[in-house]
């Protein structure tokens, strides 16, 4: 499922943005979660965290800007993809600060909307994004948020670093691990899959990831851990 949060203090243009998504949705077969707010305080204390947020530029007396709340968004949510919507093209290289996917001027144009939406579903199926099919829906994590993975059998459980609660699914941890990237991920114990980004320090007996999860490390493990955190050091210092 891909949760998108649409944020406008404009009912009609909540509701314009939320009929072409559904209908996008529909043509494409996404499962969809949406939530609405008319001001960007309610977004941030909800305290949830989505796939992608719509949000206004401008909140006539209604609280802080968009860009105000976008800053606010990134120190809790590096993750998130954020498209702004508003009246006022001139922001527009205000809102690369904070990471903006795309840019909207109201009144929304349906190719340019539609261009948006294949753009972000793009990033979204990409070989940095694993997708898992759960109790009929599918939902996509992108690698960098996840701190490792634990096997429990036929199923397994996703352990997260962005402070979302975990996730078991109905799949070996072998299978899991056949879909992430080569070079990013450890199997460093049998039941255990480390995020090598996570890795914040390590001794012969446990890896500690920046979560502050201790994670077994196999003795037959050790010397073959060491060479693929080195090889992936070089490669992310590249």
């Amino acid at each position: 499922m891909i949760k998108i949060a649409i944020c406008d203090d404009s009912e009609i243009v909540r509701s314009e943005i939320n009929r072409r998504i559904l209908e996008f949705s529909v043509q494409k077969d996404l499962d969809c979660k949406l939530t609405e707010y008319d001001a960007g305080e309610k977004l941030i204390n909800s305290g949830e965290k989505y796939d992608l947020i719509f949000m206004d530029y401008e909140f006539e007396n209604n609280g802080e800007n968009g860009l105000e709340i976008a800053r606010k968004i990134r120190e809790y949510d590096k993750n998130s993809t954020i498209v702004f919507v508003t009246s006022y093209p001139s922001i527009v290289f205000d809102t690369f600060e904070v990471g903006t996917f795309r840019f909207l001027t109201k009144p929304i144009d349906d190719k340019k909307f539609c261009e948006v939406l294949t753009a972000f579903l793009k990033t979204m199926e990409s070989d940095n994004v694993l997708k898992i099919r759960l109790d009929g829906e599918n939902h996509f994590f992108k690698e960098s948020t996840i701190a490792y993975v634990e096997g429990m059998g036929k199923n397994c459980i996703i352990h997260f670093n962005d402070g979302r609660s975990e996730m078991e699914c109905h799949e070996t941890l072998g299978a899991i691990e056949e879909r992430l990237s080569v070079g990013k991920f450890f199997r460093c114990y049998k039941s255990f899959l480390i995020n090598l980004s996570q890795v914040k320090s390590y001794n012969h007996a446990e890896v500690t990831l920046s979560t502050g999860a201790q994670i077994p490390i196999s003795r037959l493990k050790y010397k073959e851990f060491k060479n693929a955190y080195s090889d992936f050091l070089i490669k992310a210092g590249e």
